[in-house]
């Protein structure tokens, strides 16, 4: 594999977006401080249907989480799966373990990860969602469904999860959860990059840090519709300069010939544009793109946040 190269953009010149990072070996170890992973039940309705739906998200809390010490706050990464999957995909023995390996050596800041779902019943057209992802979900990605998930996110899943734990969010008002933004990051794979870039168009006052992963934003366009430089820029532009007094970071990654290439084509140009400045120190800088060799899977996942939690909530 190709060695790890920094760069830094300066303004003006064309940089090398094909930052490659290698698979960390030390993932593979044993940890010797352990954490696990909790479910947290919530309800939604924002989908303007009349309904309720009862849903659930996993929450990994870190070996050193104490629910008993008020004292220490966590910050929040929140994790959306991509197509297929559920928020069972990191709680297994083995996944659980990798989590356990990023915060053991102490490089990494421990923090809440919460893995989240689009769909509206991952127990239901279990068969279907597997072999196509085409049941129903939130996400904007299902005919008649209104994409509401980023209101899902901010109304639901939030209160739920950081007034549960020991976060920074002390109510479920809006405005608090403004306030803690810069404890909070969203992340997501594939058809859940796509959610990630949303999350930066709609929740933007929400989260201050962002990782998509392996997948290019459609600026809510269908997935199989065609989509301009201007669509995007317009797209991703649009909450910064509604609000350029908040500081952000977007830390993207891609994998190798495998994965999808057009995350690679968009941020070849997204990184020039207004309100953008390329690099990996977030408190000069607020988009970075990284690319590995890795093929297209959402269980390599923890092996991409090994390197984006080194940046993430660091300013």
């Amino acid at each position: 594999m190709a060695e790890k190269r920094t760069i830094i953009h300066k303004p003006g010149e064309l940089f090398d977006y094909e930052t490659v990072f290698v698979e960390n070996p030390d993932l593979k170890g044993e940890p010797k401080r352990r954490g696990h992973m909790e479910r947290v039940e919530y309800t939604t309705d924002v989908y303007g249907d009349g309904k309720t739906y009862q849903k659930y998200c996993n929450v990994y809390l870190p070996w050193c989480y104490n629910p008993r010490d008020k004292f220490t706050a966590y910050n929040v990464l929140y994790y959306q799966h991509g197509n297929t999957c559920d928020p069972e995909i990191f709680n297994t023995e083995e996944t659980i373990k990798l989590f356990d390996m990023l915060f053991d050596s102490g490089e990494i800041d421990p923090c809440i990860i919460v893995s989240t779902t689009y769909y509206f019943d991952v127990t239901k057209d279990v068969e279907e969602r597997r072999k196509t992802g085409y049941v129903p979900a939130g996400d904007g990605n299902y005919e008649g469904i209104p994409g509401n998930f980023y209101r899902e996110i901010v109304e639901n899943i939030i209160p739920a999860v950081e007034r549960r734990y020991n976060t920074y969010l002390m109510s479920s008002t809006p405005e608090a959860i403004k306030a803690t933004r810069d404890h909070r990051a969203f992340s997501g794979y594939s058809r859940g990059s796509v959610m990630t870039w949303k999350t930066f168009h709609y929740d933007f006052e929400y989260f201050r840090w962002f990782a998509p992963m392996s997948c290019h934003t459609t600026a809510d366009h269908s997935i199989r519709e065609p989509i301009t430089k201007e669509d995007v820029m317009n797209y991703l532009e649009a909450p910064i300069k509604a609000h350029p007094e908040l500081p952000f970071f977007i830390y993207a990654s891609n994998g190798g010939e495998k994965d999808v290439a057009a995350m690679r084509e968009q941020m070849k140009y997204i990184p020039f544009g207004e309100g953008f400045s390329y690099g990996p120190d977030p408190k000069k800088n607020n988009i970075y793109f990284s690319v590995s060799e890795f093929p297209h899977t959402d269980l390599l996942v923890p092996y991409y946040y090994y390197y984006s939690l080194k940046v993430l909530f660091t300013a």
